[in-house]
């Protein structure tokens, strides 16, 4: 019988029958079975298998008795029971390592519970071992409410450490939390986008490195002169562009090559030695302008959370920075899972290079049409580059012959609406991913199926690609597909037609280009996340 059923609980097909559960939980108490298979198998049969789990518990040997309660806790969790009676009466059972178990299974409940939190909260005057009162504070910081927050906000002590007080501060930060959301529950905290800055502030794009000269390039369409920007680049960061801005944020969308935008902030002088790391991010955060720009631009409570980028320490310097701008920065809470704002904090050995205040929560238009994706669907800001260079006008015919989910094609679309547009592939799943991104999009745009290295539409004055790159999709050896695309695409174009592409093999490409009559007018690296690639603009002579 047991060994037949130690066999079958390993089926994911196998849902024991009702009357079979006791011998299912028997299977952990002779060892032939751990608790997390159990559990698994339990979870198929449901609410019905709860009862003969909490029988079997009560009967059980004592050095198993613990680790049978979590069985039944992720069973009263599972089925969203109502009744949390079994778990419950074992907080007062006489083995208090079953107590404590019962203590950690009450705080995985998916919401809140008064039920639970008013028998935890009882049961606090009673615990006399750490270990216990750090469970139930765990378990309260996770379930409760205000009562719990005032129950341990008295508790905490200032530099207390230890296992039981960072677990007290802790919880009093999550109860935190909890009760502001319960506050305001209609006041979920949001970026505004279209509210004016409230003095000029140091805006800085995020970018795929070697996009910088098309990034450039299109502000002059914001009416920036060169004078407004400031270009920077720290070792292991994204390429970015620092600009002078006190317009809205929104108004930032119509550049649509960088991938997101911060705040930068500026840090008290690392000469003073007294002045620790968190003391200075706080300084920093506590200014009057940075609560300003937070004010103005947020809907809502101040909510952040924090992102440590470089060398340097992590669990222990993130608990003080917590810590330190909780006490010194009241106006902010820190709140991980919730939060428009994310302040990002570069190290150097134990230093900080940079403090930044990312808007994480600001409405991002731009890229709306992305309804559906390929394997190695271009990012939508490299469409935007290739968009960029290219720039066709209305009397052009643009192919793209690797139209994958049609990013470029969309984009293309948007900034030249006129400009006849085709697209073509050998999967009919990437055109019917086109099909609906270009719909999305409001794009026209022709498609059809075939090969890249034969298909040629008529009228075409212009070729556009993010072709395979050899690392997630490529058919067969990269170096001879384009190669012979090269080939094709250069015998082809007319004279003044172009071909805008990125290019993955720059060095074995370049020359059969040259050689067929095409000149090379744009060549900008660019960083593909691991491997770099070329953005080329050519032109037949």
């Amino acid at each position: 019988m047991h060994s037949e059923l130690k066999s079958a609980i390993l089926s994911p097909s196998y849902t024991p029958r009702v009357r079979d559960c006791e011998a299912v939980v028997d299977l952990v108490i002779r060892g032939l079975a751990t608790p997390q298979a159990v559990t698994v198998a339990l979870l198929r049969v449901g609410a019905p298998a709860i009862p003969k789990v909490a029988q079997v518990l009560a009967s059980a040997p004592p050095s198993v008795r613990p680790e049978l309660v979590p069985i039944l806790g992720r069973l009263l969790v599972e089925t969203k029971a109502s009744d949390l009676s079994p778990l419950l009466a074992l907080l007062s059972d006489a083995d208090r390592k079953v107590c404590r178990a019962a203590m950690i299974a009450l705080g995985k409940l998916p919401e809140p519970s008064s039920q639970v939190e008013a028998s935890l909260i009882q049961l606090w005057p009673t615990l006399r071992e750490p270990a216990d009162r750090r469970a139930v504070a765990e378990s309260l910081g996770k379930i409760g409410g205000p009562s719990s927050l005032a129950l341990l906000s008295p508790l905490m002590k200032p530099g207390d450490d230890s296992v039981l007080g960072s677990a007290i501060e802790l919880a009093v930060q999550r109860l935190k939390r909890t009760t502001q959301r319960a506050a305001s529950p209609t006041a979920s905290s949001r970026i505004l986008a279209q509210v004016a800055l409230p003095e000029p502030w140091l805006v800085t794009l995020r970018m795929r490195a070697g996009l910088e000269a098309l990034a450039l390039q299109s502000m002059s369409r914001l009416g920036l002169t060169p004078q407004d920007v400031q270009r920077s680049r720290t070792l292991g960061e994204p390429s970015k562009i620092s600009i002078r801005w006190s317009r809205p944020l929104g108004e930032l969308f119509a550049l649509r090559t960088f991938i997101d935008l911060a705040f930068e902030l500026p840090l008290p002088s690392l000469d003073l030695a007294d002045v620790r790391l968190w003391d200075q991010v706080a300084l920093s955060l506590s200014r009057p302008a940075t609560k300003r720009l937070m004010q103005t631009l947020t809907d809502g409570p101040l909510r952040y959370r924090l992102e440590l980028f470089g060398a340097g320490p992590r669990r222990g310097l993130v608990k003080k920075l917590v810590q330190t701008v909780s006490a010194k920065v009241p106006h902010l809470l820190n709140d991980p899972t919730d939060s428009p704002w994310q302040i990002d904090l570069m190290l150097t050995d134990e230093q900080s290079t940079g403090l930044v205040l990312v808007p994480k929560q600001l409405p991002d238009p731009r890229f709306g049409y992305r309804r559906k994706m390929v394997a190695a669907a271009s990012h939508p800001t490299l469409a935007a580059a290739l968009a960029e260079l290219l720039s066709p006008s209305e009397r052009d015919v643009v192919w793209d012959p690797f139209v994958g989910s049609g990013a470029e094609l969309c984009e293309l679309a948007l900034r030249s609406p006129k400009t006849r547009l085709i697209g073509s592939d050998l999967d009919e799943e990437a055109l019917a991913a086109t099909r609906e991104n270009a719909q999305a999009a409001g794009a026209r745009i022709e498609l059809a199926q075939g090969d890249a290295l034969s298909l040629w539409p008529s009228g075409v004055t212009c070729v556009v690609s993010n072709p395979p790159m050899g690392r997630r999709v490529c058919r067969g050896d990269l170096e001879p597909l384009l190669v012979r695309f090269v080939t094709h695409v250069a015998r082809r174009l007319p004279s003044g037609g172009r071909l805008c592409w990125l290019n993955p093999l720059p060095n074995q490409t370049s020359h059969i280009a040259e050689q067929l009559g095409l000149r090379r007018k744009v060549a900008h690296p660019v960083d593909m996340n691991g491997f770099w690639a070329q953005l080329e603009l050519w032109q037949k002579l």
